[in-house]
């Protein structure tokens, strides 16, 4: 997800390839089964299972001279506080799920801590009259240290149960949970109206929708009428916004806007502070749906949603102090439907959304600012399994495509001109090769992706997952070793093509090569 805007000494170990194989070395562990059910008696049981990973990565490209110049001074810190060679993570994480279930009646949760060493420690900053916060300027601040360097998260905690009605049944859920309608696969459609993602997480290789979406306190229903028919609905408790890269981390490409943001530097070096946060009601943020399977494979499914953009404006303001502020926009509405089929051998779903009063930016004399617009977005993708042949003994290639379009525009000082582009068209491509038994019960997976910006620069911020804008396209290349599904053993290189841009290429060189152990118990 994008933010939306208007536009100690010391030295930290170099990481080399050798040190990463060691780190994975050192964490193997003996065979195990994970995750156990306890039996607790009167058709009581409790499930559990949690998972161990340590995470070591560096950057492989150096910071690009085209966005540390003066008219990215707002854009900078977090590519100046890495070098190349340099540890970008140093993480150990830890997420848990327990299940306590009663007949029908059951509490779910989930939750995960890290600790990530990289963010501990002075960076690589060496321009002090660049950095967008006070104290020291190559410490990283306490929100990044906080956001990016360790903290615990609650990512479910709900109470649910299935009431039988006639013929019917009704599930419900209460608590923090996601919600999540529609086929999207790689770029938030629906499902990005529906609840606060995590930036953070979608500049990982290959992320999907569902591994950046975070919970909301809310109630749930799924109504199965008949076999084929079933209701939906939520309605939320609170409003909750978009988790955004702290300004001064790896992946932060505005200084202004995120946690932690401090100030704007202007002209002539002013300095324009952040005020405080305009956030909208909880009120009024709620979804209908029905879906339907009409024969065979094929599935079909309608939505309307009212919610509040989880994204933030930037608005300055001169009186009665010159300052700027994060601010919300409030009682959008989106109508969508989706489908998912089976054509041969391919899984083919898709989904369309059309949204009315969305934030957009336009151009005005003063600067870009941020208005109502309607936005129409189309979604396809497919999912293709192969079997044994010359290449590997199976193969996935998974793809999706989306297009955006904003119409309906309201000016702003009289006009409409939109800041980004009214069309943008993006493609996300995944294909894993698999080998089983490669060397002594030790399963093989290589993973490559690609993803592409292929027209325009999205006017719905995060429509286009973690792509910045026109011509921002990379692939990554990987291999991922797995023994008895407990133990895996991963590393993966990831390459920015295109030359870096502050405008629409803000991330183009931060290439990095990341290896992970995780352990399921």
């Amino acid at each position: 997800m994008h933010q939306r805007i208007s536009r100690r000494t010391g030295k930290q170990a170099t990481a080399t390839l050798s040190t990463l194989a060691a780190a994975l070395l050192t964490c193997a562990v003996p065979d195990a089964h994970a995750g156990s059910t306890i039996e607790l008696g009167a058709d009581t049981t409790l499930d559990y299972t949690f998972t161990l990973s340590y995470g070591l990565g560096m950057r492989t490209r150096a910071p690009s001279g085209n966005l540390l110049t003066p008219a990215n001074i707002n854009g900078d810190d977090g590519d100046r506080n890495f070098a190349k060679n340099k540890l970008i993570e140093n993480q150990v994480s830890l997420l848990g799920e327990v299940n306590l279930k009663h007949d029908d009646w059951g509490v779910f949760v989930r939750a995960s801590t890290f600790y990530d060493q990289a963010y501990h420690r002075p960076n690589y900053n060496d321009a002090p009259g660049t950095v967008n916060q006070s104290g020291q300027y190559n410490n990283f601040t306490s929100d990044a240290r906080y956001w990016s360097g360790g903290h615990t998260t609650l990512l479910a905690a709900y109470a649910y149960n299935t009431f039988k009605i006639g013929a019917t049944s009704l599930n419900v859920k209460v608590g923090d949970q996601v919600v999540a309608w529609g086929e999207s696969l790689f770029f938030p459609n629906i499902a990005g109206a529906q609840g606060p993602a995590d930036a953070t997480k979608s500049y990982v290789a290959g992320a999907q929708v569902k591994d950046i979406l975070l919970p909301v306190p809310q109630i749930s229903t799924q109504w199965q009428i008949t076999p084929n028919f079933s209701l939906l609905g939520y309605y939320q408790f609170s409003f909750q916004q978009n988790r955004l890269t702290a300004p001064g981390t790896y992946w932060s490409y505005s200084d202004v806007v995120g946690p932690g943001a401090q100030f704007i530097i202007g002209p002539g070096g002013m300095i324009i502070p952040r005020g405080a946060d305009d956030k909208p009601s909880a009120r009024n943020q709620w979804g209908i749906g029905a879906r339907v399977r009409v024969f065979g494979d094929t599935e079909l499914g309608v939505y309307h949603l009212h919610y509040n953009d989880m994204n933030p404006s930037v608005v300055t303001s001169f009186y009665p102090v010159l300052q700027y502020r994060q601010t919300y926009f409030n009682n959008i509405k989106l109508t969508g439907a989706s489908f998912s089929t089976q054509v041969g051998p391919v899984n083919v779903a898709g989904e369309a959304s059309y949204r009315q009063g969305a934030a957009v930016l336009v151009n005005t004399t003063t600067g870009a600012q941020a208005t109502r617009a309607n936005v129409t977005q189309l979604n396809l993708s497919g999912i293709y399994s192969i079997g044994p042949s010359f290449l590997a003994n199976s193969q996935s290639l998974v793809g999706e495509i989306t297009y955006v379009h904003a119409g309906g525009i309201s000016a702003v000082d009289g006009s409409t001109t939109l800041a980004n582009s009214r069309n943008a068209l993006a493609l996300e491509l995944a294909w894993t090769l698999s080998y089983k038994n490669v060397f002594n019960g030790w399963d093989l997976d290589v993973p490559l992706t690609y993803t592409h910006d292929l027209a325009g620069t999205s006017p719905l911020a995060g429509a286009l997952g973690s792509l910045t804008g026109q011509g921002d396209h990379r692939v990554t290349a990987g291999v991922t070793f797995t023994r008895l599904s407990n133990l895996s053993l991963s590393l993966v290189y990831a390459k920015f093509l295109g030359s870096p841009n502050p405008v629409t290429r803000p991330l183009a060189d931060r290439d990095y090569v990341l290896a992970t152990a995780t352990y399921h118990f």
